[in-house]
């Protein structure tokens, strides 16, 4: 594809989540969430590969559908308060007909079957903007809406959400289903935590874009589509040490940064004496935890006696930029419980 075409696209893109990030109407928010889903499809599509193609089409239908659905909802709360203003809520059944078409743009259980089934679809170059990019509208309209929905609608999902991002991801052997399903999972803490604390959610969901952009472009970089790429001769002591370390910030194993994503939730419910969701949010984290365990496992491996001599007569040709936004991006996860002082003062 053209490159003035390429940054056409991803301006557009730019404009559509900026538009719904900062609009008060609700006619504003659906032509943002419009205008980014029709500059996406170009991009994905760029793929000449029938799966790729394929999930395109599933990631259109869904996100079509579910703008029908807000576009209804938000046409209902104009019928009942004559208004698009955001915060106008005379009747709760709009707000939950948006609150529906929000948890399938996020990808929330029990709307979450698409999501595993478009990223494996996609690679990770495109793969990323779905993850990640796209999850920042929904989340903001989220945070708008907050305070006139029930609580226990978002809750249940979030929890959900936590147990089938575990669950699902303990027999998958494709890395970008894994990544998937940690996506949901990570999704259903930065929503639970919302209602509690929307500084410490965003906390949260920086850290999630952070881990899921350095795997997704260390994945990317060294073409690692499923496990049984790690056993490839050209794989380096160092590449293999970053992905361990990736995705156990990922599963929230002390001490790297990952680990927020779980101690401030932990916090905040605490706080707010939610005990009913605690035993399953824990229950969750360990599953999730379990499968990253034996990912890295079994990746390390793979290090001795073969791939370790690799790091001696290693000529890599990957791309400079990519390397160059890796190292940027891996301290943070590393090193990122450094910050909990800072981090205290939202939570």
């Amino acid at each position: 594809m053209n490159r003035i075409i390429i940054i056409f696209l991803i301006t557009s893109l730019i404009i559509g989540t900026t538009l719904v990030i900062f609009s008060n109407h609700w006619f504003p928010i659906w032509l943002g969430l419009e205008l980014s889903t029709l500059s996406i499809i170009p991009i994905l599509n760029t793929n000449i590969k029938s799966r790729s193609n394929e999930a395109t089409t599933k990631y259109f239908l869904v996100q079509a559908f579910s703008a029908a659905i807000l576009l209804n909802g938000a046409t209902l709360n104009l019928w009942l308060s004559n208004s698009w203003n955001i915060s106008e809520s005379p009747n709760t059944i709009s707000y939950i007909i948006i609150l529906i078409a929000i948890i399938i743009k996020l990808g929330l259980a029990p709307c979450h079957f698409w999501f595993p089934d478009v990223l494996s679809g996609l690679p990770f170059s495109n793969g990323i903007i779905i993850a990640c990019w796209q999850k920042i509208a929904p989340l903001f309209i989220l945070l708008s809406i907050s305070n006139n929905i029930p609580n226990e609608i978002i809750l249940l999902c979030a929890t959900l959400s936590i147990l089938i991002g575990g669950w699902g991801g303990l027999n998958q052997i494709s890395i970008r289903k894994i990544l998937a399903y940690s996506s949901i999972s990570h999704l259903g803490w930065v929503s639970a935590t919302l209602f509690f604390s929307p500084e410490a959610s965003l906390i949260l969901f920086s850290f999630y874009i952070i881990n899921n952009t350095s795997i997704f472009l260390l994945c990317h970089n060294n073409n690692l589509l499923s496990l049984a790429n790690l056993n490839k001769t050209n794989l380096i002591l160092p590449t293999t040490l970053l992905f361990s370390i990736f995705l156990l910030s990922l599963g929230g194993l002390p001490p790297l940064g990952g680990f927020l994503n779980k101690l401030i939730p932990f916090i905040i419910f605490l706080n707010n004496i939610n005990w009913i969701f605690i035993p399953s949010l824990i229950f969750g984290s360990l599953t999730s935890l379990y499968f990253y365990l034996r990912i890295v496992f079994n990746t390390s491996l793979t290090l001795f006696p073969n791939n370790s001599l690799n790091f001696l007569y290693n000529n890599n040709n990957n791309s400079n930029y990519l390397n160059t936004i890796i190292s940027i991006l891996t301290p943070l996860p590393i090193f990122g419980l450094a910050l909990i002082p800072t981090f205290s003062l939202f939570i």
